[in-house]
């Protein structure tokens, strides 16, 4: 366990599987290299956030894209894989980064850039999707009732 200093929890203990480093850093935070992924209301249970440690005040709270848009893909480019340490069979996890304002049911969520995780491997980059995704997606929406 790793002792470190948490934007939302204070100074927390978590696990090394749960570190991840990001030799990219995030897109304007490229100096930032190291984030923990932490689930604070349970193992897999979305929201998580993204807490760097090598700043306690940055941290992102994250969702499971496919969990918003249920036909979500990442299609990686070969450099990508490798900076991942995934083979061609390989598998990886996305996330999306949330903007949560005072009223939260105006949250988005960044679909054009997601963060993709090796778990295996502990590596984690961002990429920017060809795809037609949008940057701020509304998770809160109001949907039409049939």
């Amino acid at each position: 366990m790793i002792s470190i200093e948490t934007r939302d929890f204070g100074t927390i203990e978590v696990d090394e599987k749960d570190v991840y480093d990001f030799p990219n850093g995030l897109y304007a935070f490229e100096d930032s290299k190291k984030f923990a992924l932490l689930s604070p209301l349970g193992d897999d249970v979305y929201p998580m956030w993204l807490q760097s440690m090598d700043d306690p005040g940055l941290c992102f709270i994250v969702f499971n894209p496919v969990l918003i848009d249920g036909g979500f893909t990442v299609m990686l480019a070969d450099n990508e894989r490798s900076q991942l340490g995934l083979d061609k069979d390989g598998d990886a996890t996305a996330l999306v980064i949330a903007k949560v304002p005072a009223d939260y049911k105006h949250t988005t969520v960044n679909m054009k850039s997601p963060i993709v995780i090796n778990k295996q491997q502990h590596k984690a980059i961002q990429v920017i999707l060809p795809l037609d995704y949008p940057f701020r997606m509304p998770i809160y929406a109001p949907r039409e009732v049939k």
